[in-house]
């Protein structure tokens, strides 16, 4: 059964997956947003954006297939969370919501802050991203907030292995407070058989977690509309 509201969290390919996600599954009304901020999802990718809708123009917008990408207004170009009335209005009429819960500074991967991801509580499947270009880098230059790890603090010089990416992926999936079943977990990234090789014992741990996980490449196709919705 296709989840109602996916959530997407962690680092290393999280716009790209709402990209995928929009594109492919635009026979259905898809409502795309953020807790956090996004730049807007603009045609080809959406069918419409829309800053600060007024509610009868979001909610007529969602009667029609297609994906729209949906916030408030915010600095840069960006959008921010709707509100939380609107969410709930919005999500309602729509077939699917897709929301961005996080921010990684455009890096592949992530720890968070006691407040981070942003879930919202219609939350029913949460993809979690980590991106494998992330091996072989220090940790300052791959991990958001690299420093709330303590050891990675005193030493951001260390390379990351493995081992440091299925950390972040187990810090993240914790903080996300949901159950392991509400949990998909996506190695992104893979786009070389030496990273989709080195990415192997990482999903193969993730599993025994009882953990959801793939191996794949964003940009290679990797069929993820197929994965999260059937």
């Amino acid at each position: 059964m296709q989840p109602k509201f996916i959530s997407i969290v962690g680092a290393g390919g999280k716009t790209t997956a709402l990209r995928t996600l929009a594109l492919g599954l635009s026979a259905q009304r898809v409502l795309v947003t953020t807790s956090t901020h996004i730049y807007p999802l603009v045609p080809p990718d959406c069918r419409l954006a829309l800053a600060d809708p007024e509610p009868d123009m979001l909610l007529q917008q969602l009667r029609l297939s297609g994906a729209v990408c949906a916030g408030s207004r915010a600095d840069h170009g960006k959008l921010g969370a709707l509100p939380p009335a609107l969410l709930t209005q919005a999500a309602a009429a729509a077939d699917l919501v897709l929301c961005e819960a996080d921010g990684a500074h455009r890096l592949p991967l992530k720890l968070h802050r006691a407040d981070e991801p942003v879930l919202p509580p219609e939350t029913g499947l949460c993809l979690i991203v980590a991106g494998l270009s992330a091996l072989g880098r220090p940790v300052r230059d791959a991990v958001h907030r690299y420093a709330l790890r303590p050891d990675w603090a005193a030493q951001p010089e260390q390379i990351v292995t493995p081992e440091a990416v299925l950390y972040c992926v187990r810090e993240t999936a914790a903080a996300c407070g949901l159950l392991p079943r509400q949990l998909r977990v996506l190695l992104n990234q893979a786009d070389t058989p030496a990273l989709a090789a080195q990415a192997a014992p990482i999903a193969q741990a993730l599993r025994a977690d009882g953990l959801d996980c793939r191996i794949g490449s964003l940009h290679a196709g990797f069929p993820l509309a197929e994965w999260l919705c059937t």
